[in-house]
């Protein structure tokens, strides 16, 4: 809002900083990480511009770490005294974002002596909230989180303070904890995009285009075997997880799920893409997301498996994902599954008929990797276990994402 008349500012100011007197849940000093170089390298220049002045109508007291390096938030979080502080907040994409979380979350274990390279341990939830500031270049959980990729909206957010459970998975490979992901885990297609475009840093988000036409002419499937603890009592495509959603409100307190409703499913083949899905991951690219039925807060993970298959129905997918009405449930080479927990192991093809072919194979000859929040994992079998609302995250929920026109949307 903007006025010629200052005493017109002056009583909105008021008015609205008497408002968040009233929100006593909201935090008052923050721990605000900024990413320079996600995205288009605008994260410095939207917290000046953007987030800044609204911290400070607010009354919020922020630090102010401008991050040099990968892993340096992690590492910051992991040694950094923070009893001082009721925030983590980051303008960032997902990577960033995961970061925050991944050093949260190893703190706490580090604090309270538990082994995170337990694939059964039960992982501390850290006792801050996170909050995330979209700068990257898909920006999943911020959309999933907001309904929105606006800066503004979700700052103001933050600075209302509530709050909500948002599950974390865990990835474990030979008992070691690879990494925590909160938006998308994939093997095949999408491991092949993020392997490929870091040789094309230098374009920006334009390389994961470009990355992107180069692995679907190829058109590369991959063998492999997944077995799932699968939720057969809630199926995956049954309800929305909007405002007030009843499903997660239901495992608010991190209720352990009955496993005796759980059954264990095997599934075995040639796979072009196999995604676990913590969040929709539904983007201004993909406005319903990979799976737009999944639930943020349920203590589980939609798998979404899409057969090897011709290039032509690669491309029916593909626009699939850009419809603003249509998800990808309906193409009869894609697979859904909503689980607690799952294991990936990549399965020798068939074509390989000697022993040295196999070894080829198995020491990463025709083998992709796992696109994890837009990292690398090498590791091609992994165990997958969700963790029910580990994190407590700052969002409004809202009823409908809101429509953002982008040009890929409208093709």
């Amino acid at each position: 809002m903007s006025h010629t008349d200052p005493r017109q500012v002056a009583s909105w100011v008021k008015t609205i900083r008497n408002y968040l007197t009233s929100l006593t849940q909201r935090p008052r000093k923050m721990l605000i990480f900024v990413n320079p170089y996600g995205g288009k390298k605008k994260g410095s220049k939207i917290w000046e511009k953007d987030v800044q002045p609204l911290m400070t109508i607010a009354g919020i007291e922020t630090k102010v770490m401008i991050t040099e390096r990968a892993g340096h938030i992690r590492d910051t979080l992991l040694t950094s005294d923070l009893s001082d502080t009721h925030a983590v907040v980051c303008i960032g994409g997902d990577g960033t974002f995961s970061e925050v979380f991944n050093g949260l979350v190893l703190r706490a274990a580090k604090d309270r002596q538990i082994d995170p390279n337990d694939p059964d341990v039960v992982l501390p939830s850290p006792t801050l909230p996170v909050g995330v500031i979209p700068s990257g270049s898909t920006d999943t959980v911020a959309y999933s989180l907001h309904g929105t990729t606006d800066v503004e909206t979700a700052t103001i957010h933050i600075i209302f303070g509530d709050t909500t459970g948002l599950d974390l998975s865990s990835v474990h490979s030979n008992r070691n904890l690879l990494r925590l992901y909160a938006s998308v885990l994939s093997y095949g297609y999408l491991g092949d995009v993020i392997r490929d475009s870091e040789k094309f840093r230098w374009m920006g988000p334009q390389r994961y285009d470009y990355s992107g036409f180069k692995k679907i002419i190829a058109n590369k499937g991959y063998e492999g075997e997944i077995q799932l603890l699968s939720d057969p009592c809630h199926p995956a495509g049954s309800t929305r997880c909007m405002k007030n959603c009843q499903r997660c409100l239901q495992h608010m307190h991190n209720s352990v799920p009955d496993k005796e409703i759980s059954r264990w499913l095997t599934v075995r083949g040639k796979f072009f893409m196999v995604n676990g899905a913590n969040v929709s991951c539904a983007c201004a690219r993909s406005p319903m997301g990979f799976s737009p039925h999944c639930h943020i807060g349920d203590g589980c993970v939609d798998i979404i498996l899409v057969r090897h298959t011709s290039l032509i129905n690669n491309i029916r997918m593909l626009l699939r994902l850009a419809s603003k009405q249509k998800t990808l449930y309906d193409l009869p080479f894609v697979e859904v599954y909503r689980a607690r927990e799952f294991t990936f192991r990549a399965l020798p093809t068939l074509h390989m008929q000697t022993d040295s072919e196999f070894n080829a194979h198995r020491f990463g000859s025709d083998l992709s990797v796992w696109n994890c929040d837009g990292e690398v994992i090498n590791n091609s079998n992994v165990k997958i276990r969700v963790h029910c609302q580990l994190l407590n995250v700052y969002t409004r929920r809202t009823q409908e994402p809101f429509d953002e026109t982008t040009c890929f949307c409208s093709l």
